[in-house]
C-alpha cells in the first residue's frame, strides 16, 4: 500500500519546494515494536472471505478471484436437436448462473430425450445462435492476507486493509512466498556463515534466521526437512534462481555478496528465539513500495505509532549505508554538506554520517536510508 509522508517532511518539503534539493528519502524500517498496516489487493473483483473484525494469520486466504478463465462454447442446438431459435425455450439455468460439473445447462423431452450438461463447473456468461458459452477457471488466484492481525476494513470485493503490532524487520529482496513458524536463531554474529551444521531436523516448521549463505545445497536441506521460511543477511548472486523456486519463503537483508546482517537487525532477531514470526517474502516493488518483510506479533494493549515510508533526510537521524565500503553499516548524521565532489569526480549530494566504531565518513546521498 502506499506509504505515509511525516507530517514534519510535507511541511519543510512545502517551505523548502523552490530549493534545487528536496531530500525526502525511503525509510526502512527495523523496530521491536510498531503499528503496521497493510491493504492487499486483488488484481480484479473477487470473492473476500474476511469481515471487519476477524483476526487473520499471515498465511490465511482472505480473497479468491478468477484472473486465469478459460471459456468452453456448447452447441445447444445441435446438442438437443433443435433449430437455433428455439433453443431459449429450454434452457434450465440463467445467465451468470453457477453450474456445477455435470449439471445440466439445457433439456427437451418427448419421444427422444435430450440433455446438454456442464462438461466442467463453471459460469454460464452468455447464451445466443444456438450456443452456449460457459467460463470455467482452472486456476483461482488467492489473496493471503501477509500479515497476521486483525481485518481493519473491507474496501468492497477488491481489497482488504489488515493492522497488526509488533516488531517489524524489513528487508532488500523476497521469493514471493508467505510463511509462519517459531524464530529458530542460527545466526549467533552479524558476519555469521551459514553450513550444513546449523541444518537442525528438530527445528522442521520453523523460520530460520541466518548469515550469509552461497550455497543451494542448504536451501534445498531446509526443503526436506520442511522448515517454514528463511530470513538471510545475505546470498550469492548465483544461487538467487533456486532461491526463487524454493516453496518455502527467503528474505535477504542486506543483498548479495558477502555482507555481514546490520547491528538493528541482528540484535532484534537474535534476541527474538523461538517466538511466532510471520514471513513475508513478497518481490521488492520500488513503484508502489512493497518489499518483504517479517512480523512478530505482540498480543499486549500497548499502543504503538504507525511508521512513516518516507522522511527527512537531517542531522540526527539514524541511517543505514548501502553501498561498500560501509555497507550495511548503521550511523547517525551529524552534518548535511549539500552537493560535493567525491574523489571519483562525480558531484553529488551528500551527507556525513557518524559510524558506531565514532569513525566520520561522507556518504552520498543516494546510498543511505533512513531506519524508521
Amino acid at each position: 500500500m502506499a506509504g505515509r509522508v511525516h507530517a514534519a517532511a510535507v511541511n519543510w518539503y512545502n517551505s523548502c519546494k523552490d530549493e534545487d534539493t528536496i531530500m525526502l528519502i525511503r525509510a526502512t524500517h527495523i523496530l521491536p515494536l510498531t503499528t503496521i498496516e497493510r491493504r492487499r489487493v486483488l488484481p480484479v473483483a473477487g470473492n473476500i472471505l474476511v469481515r471487519a473484525g476477524q483476526e487473520v494469520t499471515a498465511d490465511e486466504v482472505i480473497a479468491t478471484a478468477d484472473i486465469h478463465a478459460e471459456h468452453i462454447t456448447l452447441d445447444l442446438a445441435r446438442g438437443l436437436g433443435v433449430p437455433k431459435g428455439k433453443v431459449t425455450g429450454y434452457l434450465r439455468r440463467t445467465i451468470s448462473e453457477n453450474v456445477p460439473e455435470g449439471g445440466v445447462i439445457a433439456s427437451r423431452s418427448g419421444v427422444v430425450s435430450r440433455t446438454v450438461r456442464a462438461p466442467q463447473a463453471g459460469k454460464l456468461v452468455a447464451v445466443g445462435g444456438g450456443q452456449a458459452l460457459l467460463q470455467v477457471s482452472r486456476t483461482p488466484y488467492k489473496l493471503l492476507a501477509g500479515i497476521p492481525g486483525t481485518v481493519f476494513k473491507v474496501e468492497g470485493d477488491t481489497a482488504v486493509v489488515i493492522q497488526t503490532r509488533g516488531a517489524w524487520v524489513q528487508g532488500l529482496w523476497g521469493n514471493g512466498k508467505v510463511g509462519v513458524g517459531g524464530l529458530y536463531v542460527a545466526a549467533k554474529s552479524p558476519d555469521h556463515v551459514f553450513t550444513i551444521k546449523d541444518v537442525d531436523p528438530s527445528q522442521r516448521g520453523q523460520v530460520m534466521f541466518a548469515g550469509h549463505c552461497a550455497d543451494v545445497k542448504l536451501l534445498e536441506q531446509l526443503m526436506q526437512i520442511k522448515m517454514r521460511g528463511l530470513i538471510l543477511g545475505s546470498m550469492e548472486t548465483r544461487i538467487m534462481p533456486a532461491a526463487a523456486k524454493m516453496p518455502y519463503p527467503i528474505m535477504v537483508l542486506e543483498g548479495f555478496g558477502k555482507i555481514p546482517i546490520n547491528d538493528a537487525a541482528f540484535k532484534l532477531l537474535s534476541t527474538s528465539g523461538e517466538r511466532e514470526i510471520s514471513l513475508n517474502a513478497s518481490v521488492y516493488n520500488r513503484i508502489n513500495g512493497e518489499r518483504p518483510e517479517a512480523v512478530i506479533p505482540h498480543g499486549g494493549e500497548i499502543s504503538a505509532s504507525m511508521p512513516v515510508e518516507l522522511d527527512m533526510l537531517d542531522v540526527g537521524k539514524r541511517v543505514r549505508i548501502l553501498r561498500a565500503p560501509y555497507q550495511s553499516s548503521i550511523g547517525t548524521v551529524t552534518e548535511v554538506l549539500g552537493v560535493t565532489q567525491l574523489p571519483n569526480g562525480l558531484r553529488t549530494e551528500t551527507v556525513e554520517v557518524t559510524l558506531s566504531t565514532e569513525e566520520k565518513v561522507t556518504i552520498p546521498v543516494a546510498n543511505i536510508e533512513i531506519l524508521g
